[in-house]
């Protein structure tokens, strides 16, 4: 896409048609939109929804995270809550809430990256996600 959609609150897309809500409504919330929008995701090592290698948005379903904790950057979707991220995630208390991959040790993880507990956003606790 050459061009950016307006956002509007957590929905990439600008405003919803009915058949972009209906699918929110039968998908199951967000990342059902974001599907819908940009044609899905995959999650894992090479995801373009969470986990992939990066350089910039536009390598990403949503959004690229660069920089000291992601090293060579890494696909992931903003977060409230664990909820609004895809199965195999987990929404974390970095970048204002963003799904990580996770894992249970750092084999699971990319090359560079490492399986450490970190504060979970929007619950208590912690969970283990690959991270720098």
């Amino acid at each position: 896409m050459s061009q950016t959609a307006p956002r509007l609150g957590l929905y990439p897309c600008g405003v919803l048609s009915a058949v972009e809500r209906l699918k929110r409504v039968l998908l199951g919330g967000v990342l059902g939109v974001v599907a819908s929008c940009h044609g899905g995701g995959d999650v894992g090592h090479h995801g373009d929804l969470v986990g992939g290698a990066c350089g910039h948005d536009r390598d990403c379903v949503e959004r690229c995270e660069k920089g000291g904790k992601f090293p060579d950057g890494t696909c992931t979707v903003r977060c409230d809550d664990d909820s609004q991220c895809p199965d195999g995630t987990a929404c974390i208390d970095e970048a204002g809430g963003v799904c990580l991959l996770r894992c249970g040790g750092d084999s699971d993880c990319r090359s560079r990256y490492r399986c450490k507990d970190k504060k979970r956003e929007g619950h208590g606790g912690k969970r283990d996600v690959c991270i720098d």
